[in-house]
């Protein structure tokens, strides 16, 4: 008997069909076999490049008035689709193929799949089926998950497939239109039914079998719960079965069993909980206990959850709930084997059919999450783990189980590999987490290291755009090269809050304690964010405070201008920046009057990656990292930031900042600017730079303000401008040159200059170290890429005002950058 069930075993195996990829036939919507055989080579998979039209149901006579041009691969669930107008995997889409095949002498057929999607599907513009009521308006959108098949004909058609998905979290086509000799496919189709309807009529009487015996033996512990949970996996999965039969689908496509999954996630859910209970109690000595029920309980949650919620969230647990399937069988195969190996009565037929069991659901989860094509074979594997069971049941009741000793030896080895796994595990863990920390370390390094390079492009580029826009005057180009000068804001933007999120994860930046004046702080912000307020018509008020507080000046000013960047653009009209010396720190209030934080929100905000005013239209939203950033640094500054009050009238951000008790620096001032957007014409500059392209756009920028401009890529290329007779008012110096720094140019044409001539240090490094260097010279910073607003302010400041900025020589000589 043991012989023929492993020959019956190894039949079943042999029958049944392995996944398979597809070969993408099909080449700019166009497939053409004019050598297809249609017998020998049946079926031909229509995959490959199909014309498709996003976000419109476009019937085939208009196809070609609205075609684009572009192109998709079929088949190709939308999840993985960037297009306008689709949420996740939410949409609607219209394909198109043209089909050219030599001349047929019998029937053809269109067998499709159906995708997760109500589909229509055109034959050379006559309507030939579909699956429910198709619409863009999700209300009207009724889909009926079936397979159909479709009549063809050999020659040239042109196929035309409407597609329409708002509940399916896996929307699209994930299997491809198949064409074939209609009399194969039938049989094909009539032999895959038979052949479920048979494992469907044996799973059934095996489990209405051992639900028999649970009830005539319901009091023997020992079987009977090994007996009812047997049954009730067999009923479970009938219930499947009888959702892939073709016939059912071809038959009865408007059934009520079509138009929802969730009995489709329920078994998925379900099964694995049952089927391991089924295993956990005909080898309760070798399956962890409280890890079992664990898994256990999680999967009859999740059965409980997909029929407490709609389609379009149980969906998004697809591919979770195959792995978890597979997983549940894998799970019961490694503990199995040490039933088999400790001879426990029919352990060894269990797992073989158990293995082949796995195989099957290996072969289904490929073919279920989108990577080949294939029938479903689960069926037939629980059909064999049923016969061998059966025949395992005999043995158990022909034998007893092992006495009471070598029980506790088996226990006694199982708990030894379990802590032996457990320690090599957590071993694992920590060197796993080591490396993540190093690798983490490393990007963030990178990040730093590559910054500098990333903003010279957009630092040339800002200054381009403004250069581009004075010349533009009133021309109707003006309003996009405004638009262009925004964006290109935003990418610096993007780059800084990348670059701070970076740090703030590895807490790669230390902070550096010293006495900060709070009014030179605001005076600073103030001034840098005039111009921002001005162009979007808001009221910025700074309270006038005085007093010092001792933190780390950079993240404060990060933290601070972060939280009033987001208010300036959450704002109807005003801001106000207030602050409150305390004993213990600092209380910062920044309040708008925009539309709020909505409470449901108020804890993710500080979350990365999350920004509200994305999901408004026209809103003026950001990258998602502001916030997060604002928090982290509040962290290392040992303070707190939360939303003191928000409504549909504005909110108020709170921020408290300790005094730290040991300060590392001397007290840092503020900067000074003004407003005026343009200097005088006729001030003379000179601009030293190592990058060709920066010197370009400076002399762009620069001369559209009549600016009387020299440039030089190096000191000594400056020296030679000067030793001409040209003596500029102001020097505008990059501070990383080629094997020197800003710094020391400045220092060297003082000196041949005799003379303190005014500077600004631009940068865009970002270094503590860096940054209080340049300052402790008193010389301005400029950020890249610079606001050339903020650049035109700062240069009429030298003219209007005849600020000096600079140091004395003996500071210059005493120190270089």
């Amino acid at each position: 008997m043991i012989r023929a069930f492993f020959l019956s075993v190894l039949f079943v195996g042999l029958c049944t069909a392995p996944a398979r990829t597809m070969p993408e036939r099909v080449k700019d919507g166009i497939l053409f076999a004019p050598e297809w055989k249609f017998i020998e080579d049946s079926p031909l998979i229509l995959a490959g490049q199909w014309e498709v039209i996003w976000g419109e149901l476009v019937g085939p006579t208009e196809f070609d008035a609205r075609y684009k041009g572009d192109l998709v691969t079929m088949p190709g669930r939308w999840n993985n689709e960037n297009t306008p107008g689709f949420k996740h995997s939410r949409g609607v889409a219209t394909y198109r193929m043209r089909l050219k095949l030599p001349p047929y002498n019998r029937d053809l057929a269109f067998h499709l799949i159906s995708p997760n999607a109500v589909w229509r599907l055109y034959v050379d513009d006559v309507l030939v089926g579909g699956n429910g009521a198709i619409s863009n308006n999700p209300k009207e959108n009724h889909p009926n998950y079936t397979s159909r098949i479709f009549p063809a004909r050999a020659g040239q058609s042109v196929l035309v497939l409407q597609l329409a998905n708002f509940s399916h979290a896996y929307g699209g086509p994930g299997h491809p239109i198949t064409l074939w000799d209609r009399a194969i496919l039938q049989n094909k189709l009539d032999s895959m039914s038979l052949y479920y309807v048979l494992v469907l009529g044996i799973l059934f009487s095996i489990g209405l079998f051992h639900l028999i015996f649970y009830l005539a033996d319901r009091r023997d512990k020992a079987n009977g719960p090994v007996h009812l949970w047997f049954s009730l996996l067999c009923f479970i999965i009938v219930i499947r079965i009888s959702g892939i039969i073709p016939y059912f689908h071809i038959y009865y496509p408007e059934s009520p069993y079509w138009s929802d999954l969730k009995i489709v996630y329920f078994t998925l859910y379900a099964a694995p909980g049952v089927y391991l209970q089924f295993f956990r109690a005909a080898f309760p000595d070798y399956f962890p206990k409280k890890l079992s029920r664990a898994i256990i309980a999680f999967c009859f949650v999740m059965a409980a959850f997909v029929l407490v919620t709609p389609e379009s969230i149980y969906t998004y647990t697809r591919n979770f709930s195959i792995a978890l399937n597979v997983a549940a069988i894998f799970y019961s195969l490694v503990f199995t084997i040490a039933a088999m190996r400790h001879k426990q009565p029919g352990a060894a037929v269990i797992l073989v059919s158990n293995f082949i069991f796995f195989l099957t659901a290996l072969n289904d989860a490929v073919i279920y999450t989108d990577h080949a094509y294939g029938f479903d074979m689960t069926p037939f594997g629980v059909l064999v783990l049923g016969l061998g069971y059966s025949y395992a049941l005999m043995l158990r009741l022909q034998g007893a189980f092992l006495d009471a000793k070598q029980t506790s030896h088996a226990l006694a080895k199982l708990n030894l590999d379990l802590e032996k796994q457990v320690h090599d595990r957590t071993r694992a863990f920590k060197a796993a987490a080591a490396r993540a920390e190093n690798s983490a370390l490393e990007g963030a390094q990178f990040i730093a290291a590559a910054s500098h390079d990333l903003r010279q492009p957009l630092h040339a580029l800002a200054m381009f755009n403004s250069a581009l826009r004075r010349k533009a005057g009133n021309n109707p180009l003006a309003g996009l090269i405004e638009k262009q000068g925004s964006s290109i804001k935003n990418l610096g933007s993007l780059l800084q809050d990348t670059l701070d999120t970076a740090h703030a994860e590895t807490k790669s930046i230390e902070p550096t304690w010293r006495t900060v004046d709070v009014s030179d702080l605001f005076e600073q912000i103030a001034n840098d964010f005039d111009i921002q307020a001005e162009k979007r018509h808001i009221t910025l008020t700074f309270q006038d405070v005085q007093g010092t507080l001792v933190t780390d000046q950079g993240m404060l000013q990060r933290v601070l201008r972060n939280l009033i960047d987001n208010a300036v653009k959450a704002a109807r009209s005003e801001v106000v920046v207030r602050a409150q010396s305390g004993p213990n720190g600092w209380t910062f209030n920044i309040s708008d009057d925009g539309a709020g934080v909505a409470k449901e929100d108020v804890s993710r905000i500080f979350e990365s990656y999350v920004s509200l005013r994305d999901e408004e239209p026209g809103a003026h939203g950001g990258y998602g990292l502001g916030l997060y950033v604002v928090n982290e640094f509040t962290r290392q500054l040992g303070g707190k930031v939360t939303i003191a009050a928000t409504s549909n009238t504005g909110s108020d951000f709170q921020l408290s900042i300790p005094h730290h008790d040991h300060k590392t620096g001397p007290a840092l001032g503020a900067s000074n600017s003004t407003q005026n957007i343009t200097p005088t014409p006729g001030m003379r500059i000179l601009a030293i730079d190592d990058e060709p392209d920066i010197l370009d756009a400076m002399q762009a920028l620069l001369s559209g303000w009549q600016c009387s401009t020299r440039l030089a890529y190096d000191l000594d290329q400056a020296m030679a401008h000067i030793a001409s007779g040209f003596t500029p008012d102001l020097l505008l110096v990059d501070f990383h040159l080629f094997r020197t720094d800003g710094l020391r140019v400045v220092r060297a044409i003082r000196q041949a200059m005799k003379q303190d001539v005014p500077a600004i240090i631009i940068t865009g490094a970002t270094e503590p170290s860096i940054l209080d260097n340049i300052r402790t010279f008193g010389l301005h910073v400029l950020p890249k890429p610079i606001d050339p607003d903020q650049l035109a302010a700062l240069l009429r400041a030298y003219q209007d005002q005849g600020v000096d900025n600079g140091s004395d020589q003996a500071s210059l000589d005493g120190k270089s950058g």
